[in-house]
């Protein structure tokens, strides 16, 4: 009987565990994240999984950035964004293991 009783609270913990995985793997996935370049004008935002889902160009740098920098800022903003998002999932998957 005592085996039973041990065997169902070992099974509580891992159900219990379970949803707290679940619940912080749903957050997660509904977190954005952002990645700023050209002193903040460029802004990139991505999803959980690092897709960008977001970009904001200030006038200013389409002003004064030419082709070739104003698209090494865009990729540096996404870049950021990009690392933003796998730390966040690198710190998810850190908190899940026992």
């Amino acid at each position: 009987m005592r085996e039973l009783e041990e065997a169902m609270a070992r099974l509580e913990e891992i159900m219990a565990s379970a949803r707290r995985a679940e619940e912080a793997a749903a957050e997660w996935t509904a977190r954005q994240f952002i990645g700023r370049a050209d002193e903040g004008r460029i802004v990139a935002t991505t999803n959980a999984l690092g897709v960008l889902v977001e970009l904001e160009i200030h006038p200013l740098s389409r002003k004064r950035l030419d082709a070739r920098r104003l698209a090494d800022e865009i990729t540096a903003a996404v870049v950021k964004a990009e690392e933003a998002a796998a730390a966040a999932k690198e710190q998810l998957m850190n908190g899940l293991r026992p």
